[in-house]
């Protein structure tokens, strides 16, 4: 069996991941495993609060994101996983999988990425109106830097249009 591709797109929030994430999979021809799609189902499911209660479901989302790549990996599937994952949190369950990895890593100023995240439309759930400031906290820290994975490690500004081909050729 050959080993699963696993593209992991990440970068700290409104770098633009899940537009790359969703036309490399689709370049790619692979599923496509979001974490504001696991997110936002559970707002859905259990409801929305504050930020204490969207942070709680956010640490629930990437606990659901690791299994589902686990078990994709289990069955000799490939896919595109996008999420911000955290320097230091990401890398110990995933490096352990048999998989082939390919990091996507998007970045953007500061300053962009705040416009972004302030003008995005997303589900009420992540309110995302207070969490300004941690953006530029996050950012400042490195706390959205590279992952620690094996494999190779695609670095992708944001700030101009991305050529999806040329970077899906690079991956596959």
């Amino acid at each position: 069996m050959e080993t699963p591709l696993v593209v992991v797109v990440t970068g700290p929030p409104a770098a633009g991941k899940t537009t790359i994430a969703r036309e490399l999979a689709a370049r790619l021809r692979l599923p496509l495993i979001t974490k504001d799609t696991v997110k936002e189902a559970l707002f859905d499911g259990l409801g929305t609060g504050d930020l204490a209660w969207s942070q709680r479901l956010g640490a629930a989302t990437y606990l659901v994101l690791e299994a589902l790549v686990e078990e994709s990996v289990s069955a000799g599937a490939g896919l595109v996983l996008e999420a911000n994952f955290v320097r230091g949190e990401a890398e110990v369950r995933l490096s352990a999988l048999p998989a082939r990895f390919v990091q996507v890593h998007c970045s953007a100023p500061l300053e962009l990425l705040v416009e972004r995240y302030a003008a995005r439309e997303r589900h009420p759930g992540h309110v995302d109106a207070e969490r300004i400031d941690a953006l530029r906290k996050a950012v400042a820290s490195g706390r959205h830097d590279p992952l620690e994975l094996p494999g190779k490690t695609i670095r992708i500004e944001t700030t101009n249009p991305i050529d999806i081909d040329a970077l899906a050729a690079r991956i596959a």
